[in-house]
């Protein structure tokens, strides 16, 4: 696929993206660690509107292809970029569809801010009754362990952007910000 400049919709997909994903991340680390569940219905609302986004950027990024590099630096750079770049497409689509599929398959429904689009499975005690507790629990680990996938690919790409503005003093960081 040819690519062709960064334009402004590609700019606000990624900074929404990235600020949501962030942000989420940062939420279900905090849900984790103090036990605060009570956020969780929060967490699954934005992710669902956030992974409508996604799709967005995916079908766009997938179309246009990828913006041309303006480094001149060594082919492994490119390569490490080019991977970083699709572990982050990628773990921006696996992380909403394996919460979505934990929350269906938990029998907890599915919700975007108490607007019920898929009912839960409440069982005798009221409680969310799984529909199918293997799944539920695959999909829960793989929710896990991608968001500190995400993690490490979203450091390893501010590193690189960085490093392209403060070493290489290219325009990777100011096409990145719409100033190029």
């Amino acid at each position: 696929m040819e690519s062709k400049p960064v334009s402004r919709l590609e700019m606000s997909l990624h900074w929404t993206i990235a600020a949501g994903i962030v942000g989420l991340i940062g939420l279900g680390l905090f849900m984790s660690e103090t036990r605060s569940f009570s956020l969780y219905d929060i967490h699954k609302s934005i992710g669902l509107l956030l992974f409508m986004i996604i799709a967005v950027r995916v079908v766009v990024r997938l179309n246009k292809g990828w913006p041309e590099s303006i480094s001149d630096g060594p082919a492994w750079e490119h390569v490490v970029a080019r991977f970083v770049h699709w572990a982050l497409i990628l773990g921006t689509v696996i992380m909403p569809l394996s919460g979505l599929l934990d929350a269906l398959m938990s029998g907890q429904g599915l919700s975007i801010f108490a607007l019920e689009l898929v009912a839960g499975n409440p069982g005798e005690n009221g409680r969310p009754q799984a529909l199918n507790e293997g799944l539920a629990e695959m999909a829960e680990e793989v929710h896990h362990y991608t968001g500190y996938a995400l993690i490490a690919a979203i450091v390893l790409h501010v590193a690189g952007a960085l490093k392209h503005h403060l070493v290489d003093g290219d325009n990777t960081l100011r096409r990145m910000v719409g100033r190029s």
